[in-house]
């Protein structure tokens, strides 16, 4: 295939992803209200959300609509990544089609799912408490909502690490010495992302954020040598006589 080639199926599958996210988030605006009670839950006691806008609840609405829209196309968005890596692959390689969309998808909402449940029940008691009952706090609907939308977000991408390490792995762009070389590194990168994410000083929270992201770092790390090394063996095992 040419350049020209390559542009226009980038273009196609963009479409098709662009495509089954507005749609899913068109099925998501419907359960807007359910999403947003579930959302409210990690609030303390007490607090409440407060909108201070016209359009602040269409917002809300559709920011909602927005994300869990990505969570539900999640599959079909997989499916068009690696539709288009999938030609650079040899036929044995590209068996594992299947199961790369389905842990695309299911690594995303298990990274939305433990800042839901794990992360966020814990840092948010935290963060609205440094005043204690100094301040009255009036949350903003959409300030609290994009906060949580956001963390969410980047635990669903860094949830991905291991997915994206094998698709590396698999088109041999980076190997799994280089990532091991880095160790290090990424343990202080780790801590650096958990300070941005949780912004407080407390060392529960940020242990709560980084340790994950160790984790997840050293799981790459054991996808891609797997990968490679089966890979490697393949590719030395003798020919077989016809």
């Amino acid at each position: 295939m040419t350049l020209i080639d390559h542009l226009a199926e980038l273009r196609t599958r963009l479409f098709i992803a662009i495509g089954a996210w507005l749609l899913a988030a068109g099925v998501m605006f419907g359960f807007r209200f359910e999403l947003l009670d579930w959302l409210k839950q990690p609030l303390p006691a007490g607090l409440t959300l407060h909108t201070f806008h016209v359009m602040e609840p269409l917002t809300v609405s559709i920011s909602i609509s927005a994300f869990f829209g990505v969570v539900l196309a999640a599959p079909v968005i997989g499916g068009q990544l690696w539709g288009f890596v999938a030609p650079g692959l040899y036929p044995t390689e590209r068996r594992w089609a299947v199961p790369f969309i389905l842990l695309t998808a299911l690594a995303f909402t298990l990274g939305v799912m433990f800042a839901r449940y794990v992360a966020l029940p814990f840092s948010l008691p935290i963060i609205t408490g440094f005043l204690g009952e100094e301040a009255t706090m009036l949350l903003s609907t959409a300030s609290y909502i994009g906060t949580l939308l956001t963390f969410m977000g980047v635990f669903g991408l860094v949830f991905e690490m291991p997915v994206l390490a094998f698709l590396l792995a698999k088109l041999n762009l980076v190997h799994w010495s280089t990532l091991a070389k880095f160790r290090r590194h990424s343990i202080v990168g780790a801590t650096i992302l958990a300070a941005l994410i949780t912004p407080t000083v407390d060392p529960i929270n940020l242990g709560l954020v980084a340790l994950p992201l160790i984790v997840l770092y050293e799981i790459s790390i054991w996808v891609m040598r797997a990968a490679q090394r089966s890979e490697a063996q393949a590719d030395a095992a003798p020919l077989r006589p016809d």
